[in-house]
């Protein structure tokens, strides 16, 4: 049966494309959607901040009249040269169980980068290394997280048929049981007791403009050696706290001050999939007035660390690890709850060669949950 392969990036088809996963893993148990109104917000291209440093063109895979696959190629004008061997990137993979569909995706996503002057491709991403990177092949069937995607299990196979070779994991630990973690925690002296100019402040939303740029210096200062650097742009940024903003408590994102000076930095993401888990994707008027009165009173126990990072300065230094231990102290600090025994949250994405920050997330007990795997392939024939 012919594969009709459609541009996606406007009007009814990229309504389509958008929530097309929705319906291609409608009988997943273990695929929970996020809302629609939160993948147009970094999918469509009038809303997502990618557009402003980047370009994409989206296809949808037709067959008999019905979609069964989606596919994006995008360039991340934000993407340092040699990152990547300057490959042009594709995302946004989701498909039915056909190698004829998925091949007839991966060929018009490489032909259109190969026109854009791409020797290599690297993906999946969305829609960049800072948005949602990476295809899950390990713990599909643990409970929903955000900003971490969701694949079924057929799509590596397919990605390795096509000739994609895997190119580096991006690993997820957890932390479960914070009440209990919080108790030992107690138990001991603070690590950042050591330093008697060191001072963790919570972020001051009077002045946020101010502190999410400090967060997004020191990320980008603390990971700009590390493999596959992409500097986090300030619309990046922005776009998160925006989305974020109405479930986020100040205490959730801090920065840590040695002499005065910021020196590290991180961030709690609440688990939006506590209070979205059971209204689908696109709720009626009664699923959203149950997110209203969630979002007024919800205690989120379970959540995602982002912008984790240390000043490159402290780095392979005892000063850096006591530096991330305090970090750590004071996640564990903020968002353990009593009420909440279960409680856990991530810390994500980690590279598979980042042997020290595994070691310090071991020492606290940590525990590796998910897999994300990025791949690549030569457009030249190499």
């Amino acid at each position: 049966m012919t594969i009709a392969m459609v541009p996606a990036n406007a009007g009814m088809e990229l309504e389509t494309f958008i929530g097309l996963p929705v319906r291609l893993y409608a009988a997943y148990s273990d695929f929970v959607p996020p809302l629609k109104m939160d993948r147009e917000s970094v999918l469509h291209p009038d809303k997502a901040a990618f557009f402003k440093h980047g370009k994409a063109q989206y296809w949808l895979a037709y067959r008999d009249g019905n979609p069964v696959g989606r596919i994006s190629a995008q360039i991340d004008f934000s993407q340092p040269p040699g990152v990547f061997d300057d490959a042009g990137l594709f995302g946004c993979i989701d498909a039915i169980d056909d190698p004829a569909v998925t091949r007839a995706l991966f060929e018009t996503a490489e032909a259109w980068l190969r026109a854009e002057g791409c020797s290599r491709v690297m993906g999946p991403f969305l829609l960049s290394i800072n948005g949602e990177p990476g295809l899950l092949v390990d713990g599909r069937d643990e409970p929903p997280l955000v900003m971490v995607p969701w694949h079924p299990v057929y799509l590596e196979r397919h990605l390795l048929a096509h000739g994609f070779a895997p190119a580096h994991d991006l690993h997820y630990w957890r932390l479960d049981d914070l009440t209990t973690k919080l108790a030992a925690l107690h138990k001991r002296q603070r690590t950042g007791n050591r330093f008697s100019d060191l001072v963790v402040r919570k972020v001051d939303m009077k002045n946020l403009p101010r502190d999410l740029e400090i967060m997004r210096t020191i990320y980008n200062d603390a990971w700009k050696n590390n493999w596959g650097f992409v500097p986090l742009e300030k619309v990046d940024l922005d776009a998160i706290s925006t989305d974020l903003k109405p479930f986020v408590k100040p205490e959730f994102g801090f920065i840590v001050e040695k002499a005065g000076e910021p020196i590290a930095t991180a961030m709690i993401v609440p688990n939006l999939f506590e209070i979205t888990h059971d209204v689908g994707a696109n709720p009626s008027l009664l699923g959203f007035m149950k997110l209203g009165l969630r979002t007024l009173f919800h205690e989120f126990h379970t959540g995602h660390a982002i912008i984790l990072g240390v000043n490159s300065e402290f780095r392979h230094s005892v000063g850096g690890a006591m530096i991330a231990m305090t970090l750590v102290n004071e996640i564990v600090e903020r968002f353990a709850d009593p009420k909440h025994a279960s409680g856990w949250f991530e810390a994500g994405w980690v590279l598979e060669d980042n042997l020290p920050l595994q070691k310090i997330l071991e020492t606290y007990g940590f525990e590796k949950k998910r897999t994300l795997r990025l791949f690549e392939k030569s457009l030249d024939g190499a």
